[in-house]
């Protein structure tokens, strides 16, 4: 039978404050060419920790995609604004 592999009863998996995952977060990004257990090593906690923290975006970030989003559609539907009033010229044009 598969026996589960003996993991170091060191790291803390528990309730990281936010100013940990930020610094480890800052870790991340300032190391991109360390990998995910050698980061987990560094801080004392897991790998699958360290990929939670590397996905999840930060409150800046999202808010950036979000505009981001957010301008494009209005810039789609000024087109389309544009679009339909040209329609309209067009028709009046032709009376």
């Amino acid at each position: 039978m598969y026996e589960r592999k003996i993991t170091n009863l060191a790291r803390k998996n528990y309730y990281l404050t936010i100013e940990q995952k930020k610094e480890i977060k800052a870790y991340v990004i300032a190391h991109p060419e360390l990998s995910q257990s050698k980061i987990a090593d560094h801080f004392g906690v897991s790998r699958g920790l360290i990929s939670n923290i590397q996905r999840t975006p930060t409150k800046y970030e999202y808010y950036e995609k979000k505009i981001s989003e957010l301008t494009n559609l209005i810039n789609k539907q000024h087109d389309r604004i544009f679009q339909l009033e040209c329609e309209l010229r067009k028709r009046k044009l032709k009376k």
